[in-house]
């Protein structure tokens, strides 16, 4: 459940690169990062995000569903309470993002972990 990719990218990225550096990187994603994720990306120094399919988008395409206990809380909030700026864009071309959402979720071959 926290193995997601922009929490891993932040991770690694905050090991391989100096704040400075990632200061003026973009992480791109195809979905707003979680709360989870968003605070991996303000603490590993990253400062600007790009995302296709909004957080509200994908809370209505998935429901409650067990795999994704989605948070009403987006992303420009949680980077709002930190002290440094982390330049948000998004939602763009939001209904293409989604398909690759929608994918996903009707896939009954996916792979779940536990």
């Amino acid at each position: 459940m926290t193995a997601h990719a922009e929490r891993l990218l932040a991770t690694r990225a905050s090991k391989s690169f100096t704040v400075d550096f990632l200061t003026r990187c973009t992480l791109y994603s195809s979905a707003e990062p979680c709360a989870m994720c968003s605070g991996a990306i303000y603490w590993a120094g990253i400062g600007r995000v790009v995302y296709g399919q909004s957080e509200v988008s994908l809370k209505r395409l998935t429901g409650a569903h067990s795999e994704n206990p989605t948070l009403d809380l987006p992303c420009r909030v949680v980077f709002s309470a930190g002290q440094r700026e982390v330049v948000v864009e998004g939602p763009l071309l939001e209904d293409e993002a989604a398909l690759l959402q929608q994918e996903f979720w009707d896939d009954p071959t996916r792979r779940r972990e536990s």
